[in-house]
């Protein structure tokens, strides 16, 4: 009877920024960044709720899978696993920033889900305002999340 050997690596793989992978994927797909714009001058015109409603019902439903689509590609080619012996002590920062993509898509998810109930619900002025608050403040976590992907990009070109 043959004994079947499985070897396993004691080795845990830690994951790095691959920084030109990563910065050309920011820059290749213009509709994320577009969506989010749009996303952004909605929330700057809050004079009639009822538009306010259905244009963010929309344009956070586009976000969402424009964000997915980023993300997805980010986590495919902007991060790699390599053994611990080469990677820097800026290995946790890359597996934090990573670990912010699920974060950051529930978050929207809860956010369209809120802004459809209030669509159907009707728009009442004050819960408006507090949709577009509660987008800013998402939008705010995005872009923090973006900044430090930005920063881990730049200290990998340092680095190198």
């Amino acid at each position: 009877m043959a004994t079947v050997v499985s070897t396993v690596s004691s080795a845990k793989k830690t994951l790095v920024v691959n920084s030109a992978f990563l910065q050309e994927i920011k820059e290749s797909h213009p509709e994320f960044w577009h969506t989010l714009h749009h996303v952004r001058q909605i929330c700057e015109d809050v004079e009639q709720p009822s538009h306010v409603t259905r244009d963010l019902v929309r344009l956070l439903n586009e976000l969402r899978d424009k964000m997915a689509l980023q993300f997805a590609l980010e986590e495919a080619y902007g991060y790699i696993e390599v053994a611990p012996e080469f990677s820097s002590c800026k290995v946790n920062a890359a597996e934090k920033i990573m670990a912010q993509h699920c974060s950051l898509y529930l978050q929207l998810s809860e956010l369209i889900e809120k802004a459809e109930e209030l669509q159907y619900r009707g728009a009442i002025a004050a819960c408006v305002q507090e949709l577009v608050d509660q987008t800013q403040a998402f939008d705010a976590k995005l872009q923090e999340h973006e900044q430090a992907e930005n920063g881990l990009i730049e200290n990998s070109h340092h680095a190198g």
